[in-house]
């Protein structure tokens, strides 16, 4: 009897969240749970949202590894966005896109970090870590993409210094060097994922880049001792 009204109560508060939140035709809100029907499909949700993003990240940089399977998004009360693997220890495939609380209500937050995540869906790191070009990447597109679907938007949404320095490393890439995901695509070839990728095989893709940017774009990000 507990569980059923514990369950029932889940089901209230759930509807009731979807009920603060209803998308219009043409609108998009985050919070949006429900898609609900209209005169051409449905309203917009961040999962339809996502076809897009995901689309464009892989025209850009290379098809994304068909063996991890995407079980959705969701909203956390994390304070950044993250990809999540559930059942990694039972050694299932399988991974969540978990956006912040805040996202729920801010569109833009929402489109913002729905495109840093997918770049790390393109080659899931699982439990290991990504690297400083990954995270400068996933932040560069982020940045890119939302110029698309055109928000007004720079560097100065990234608010935190760590992520901002990891994108100004890939914008030096952009500047300096031509056809550069082309470059992106064929360093992706060479490795199984993108965290994988060496000095040596950065400094020969991208002649000229020096050693010490090229140690940098091959590092851990979570072992970056950003003094910035």
């Amino acid at each position: 009897m507990k569980k059923m009204l514990s369950m029932t109560l889940l089901i209230f508060l759930f509807t009731g969240l979807i009920s603060v939140c209803v998308a219009k035709d043409k609108l998009f809100c985050s919070s949006q749970i429900l898609a609900n029907r209209t005169d051409v499909g449905f309203t917009w949700t961040v999962v339809s949202r996502f076809s897009d993003i995901l689309t464009n990240a892989e025209n850009r940089y290379g098809k994304r590894d068909p063996s991890w399977t995407l079980l959705g998004v969701e909203f956390t009360n994390l304070d950044q966005p993250q990809i999540w693997y559930p059942f990694i220890s039972q050694n299932r495939k399988h991974l969540i896109i978990q956006l912040t609380k805040s996202a729920s209500k801010n569109e833009k937050e929402a489109l913002f970090q729905l495109s840093h995540e997918a770049i790390h869906l393109l080659s899931p790191a699982g439990t290991e870590g990504s690297s400083v070009f990954e995270e400068g990447l996933a932040t560069y597109f982020s940045i890119q993409n939302m110029k698309t679907l055109n928000y007004d938007i720079d560097e100065s949404y990234i608010f935190e210094k760590k992520y901002r320095q990891a994108y100004n490393l890939i914008d030096h890439l952009y500047k300096n060097f031509p056809n550069t995901e082309d470059r992106i695509k064929t360093l992706r070839s060479q490795v199984e994922k993108i965290r994988d990728i060496t000095p040596e095989q950065f400094a020969y893709a991208f002649t000229g880049l020096n050693k010490k940017d090229a140690t940098l774009l091959a590092k851990k990000y979570s072992e970056w001792d950003f003094k910035g």
